[in-house]
């Protein structure tokens, strides 16, 4: 049996925040919007083996190869005139997985993506997304969480996931 999770969207408050162009997407803020305890049972999510799930993120129970994978569907609505009026084609979204250890006593990059995201033809509503997989060595004790540099864009979570598996 190997450990494995699966974590889905939970709906929350809506923040705030945009990375434009000529900034640097380092200001990442953690997605903690997620389902947990047992209202988990009622989604497609799960936590087995020995997986646990704290402040957002996912704790590893043993050393080893982790698939780590997360998908953000990503949400604008233009409610004014002056919103739409701005140029969207020069925003950068920045989506990406971290692990922290108390050893290293910092977050460390395991995997990201950066992209453009377009004005849309609706000019009222804007959809996209971005997902993330890879593998990774991870010990145990490591904890695993999503970030995004712009986290009023997650604001229909539902479609949201993240999760691990040993391999």
């Amino acid at each position: 049996m190997k450990p494995a999770a699966k974590r889905v969207g939970s709906l929350t408050y809506k923040q705030t925040g945009t990375v434009q162009m000529h900034d640097t997407p380092k200001k990442m803020v953690t997605v903690d919007a997620w389902f947990h305890g047992r209202d988990l049972d009622y989604t497609s999510g799960f936590m087995r083996y020995g997986v646990r799930y704290q402040n957002g993120r996912l704790i590893v129970p043993l050393t080893g190869t982790y698939n780590i994978y997360s998908f953000l569907s990503l949400t604008e609505n233009y409610d004014s005139p002056e919103e739409r009026v701005q140029d969207r084609n020069t925003t950068l979204v920045a989506h990406a997985m971290y692990k922290y250890n108390v050893k290293l006593g910092q977050d460390v990059e395991l995997a990201s993506s950066v992209q453009t995201h377009r004005q849309s033809t609706n000019r009222n509503f804007n959809a996209f997304s971005s997902h993330i997989s890879t593998l990774v060595q991870l010990e145990a004790g490591d904890e695993i969480s999503v970030k995004i540099s712009d986290i009023s864009l997650t604001s229909y979570p539902g479609d949201n996931f993240f999760g691990i598996h040993m391999i």
